[in-house]
């Protein structure tokens, strides 16, 4: 006989649920031309694929549905919704910089780089080892998040300037480019993910958290840009910083190594 499994268990599967739905509800709105409200919705759906994966580490309600259903949730939410963004931010680009009629179709095709990219990733990530420390390669909600902070961007009128630059066509096809590389390098970039809450343990993720928050609540899509390029130079720079730090271990003999060698002659 079957066990009937508590409803709190079912409660990760029905946030991820919320997340597909408004995903889905966000590459609509994108369609109709409102990015203020697609990009309101993917915001919402980071914090819910937060929160999935946090009620399933503490409910302990884990499942290979819901393995599925987070990747598919991931896919239309952080790959399909900001495509539909960044092709009609391309749109208006080229209309403003009075692109000629037979390179409009571009606006449509290379956009279409950010779900088939972000698929592949979502893909090696789900076969892949388990990443909670660092991602091989740029998760696909931070590349979404660089469509979203464009969008709010545009909206917002006290970023006139800011928004010639960002919003030319030029410009989102580079950070298209850059972004489906990004995703597919094997560059490690650190996790945000906390296996404990520990201070000492956190202190940089807990740093750029705040660091993120404030930037958001003080610049709004400016800040958020301006939080994914940080994500992105601070995870170089932990990177190359790691690989001296192992060159330099590699390199540096232990001390029974000196010993045999002659460096240090033994005692007694």
């Amino acid at each position: 006989m079957r066990t009937i499994q508590p409803i709190k268990l079912y409660l990760p599967n029905i946030l991820t649920l919320i997340n597909l739905l408004l995903g889905t509800l966000a590459a609509m709105e994108a369609w109709y031309g409102r990015y203020t409200l697609a990009a309101t919705y993917i915001l919402v759906c980071a914090v819910l694929d937060f929160l999935d994966g946090y009620t399933a580490k503490i409910l302990k309600a884990y499942s290979d549905i819901g393995k599925q259903f987070d990747v598919l949730a991931d896919l239309v939410s952080f790959s399909i919704a900001p495509g539909a963004i960044a092709a009609g931010l391309l749109k208006i680009g080229a209309t403003n910089c009075q692109w000629p009629f037979f390179l409009l179709p571009l606006t449509y095709i290379i956009p279409l780089l950010i779900p088939l990219v972000s698929a592949i990733r979502l893909a090696n990530f789900n076969i892949g080892q388990h990443q909670e420390t660092h991602f091989k390669g740029m998760p696909v909600p931070a590349n979404a998040f660089s469509y979203v902070a464009l969008a709010l961007i545009h909206a917002n009128p006290m970023f006139e300037r800011v928004d010639a630059i960002l919003l030319h066509p030029m410009f989102i096809i580079a950070l298209i480019a850059v972004n489906s590389f990004l995703m597919m390098a094997p560059l490690p970039m650190f996790s945000l993910k906390l296996k404990k809450y520990d201070l000492a343990a956190n202190v940089w993720r807990y740093l750029f958290t705040a660091m993120g928050f404030a930037l958001v609540i003080w610049l709004q899509g400016l800040g958020l840009f301006a939080v994914f390029v940080l994500y992105i130079l601070t995870s170089i720079g932990m990177n190359i910083r790691l690989r001296y730090r192992n060159k330099k271990k590699i390199r540096q003999p232990r001390s029974s190594e000196r010993i045999h060698n002659g460096i240090y002659p033994p005692r007694g």
